[in-house]
């Protein structure tokens, strides 16, 4: 009988862990198209309202949005894994100028980190792991 409560366990865990990663790339995507559409209000609606990236990320778009037009690409997914308060993914996107003044093309590659609000992966916050300049 242990084996089989085990065996259960080791099932649920595997299925649960499948769960968050595909509501996590399900969560980026969202924020990309979020994003990319310079929808401000849906892009910040993607982070966790405590974030302590909230107010720079808000501020950030509203320049971001009234200054360029660019082209967001999501050219990597990875996730890395979550606790018992945090799921983390490592992503690569491209951004680049559609229109505006001078701008550098790049690849940036990050550690994002996500929290639940309310049930539903929000981003918490980022670590940016490298930048390359195209």
């Amino acid at each position: 009988m242990k084996l089989s409560i085990s065996m259960i366990l080791i099932l649920f865990s595997v299925a649960t862990y499948a769960d968050t990663a595909s509501e996590i790339n399900a969560a980026i995507v969202a924020n990309f198209k979020h994003t990319q559409s310079e929808d401000a209000a849906a892009a910040l609606n993607d982070l966790h309202s405590e974030s302590p990236a909230y107010l720079s990320t808000k501020q950030a778009l509203q320049q971001v949005f009234s200054t360029y037009d660019l082209k967001y690409e999501l050219l990597n997914y990875q996730f890395v894994g979550e606790d018992s308060e945090y799921a983390y993914a490592k992503i690569k996107q491209r951004t680049s100028k559609v229109s505006g003044p001078a701008f550098d093309n790049n690849e940036l590659e990050m550690l994002m980190i996500f929290k639940q609000e309310h049930g539903i992966w929000k981003i918490w916050t980022q670590v940016n792991l490298s930048l390359s300049f195209l």
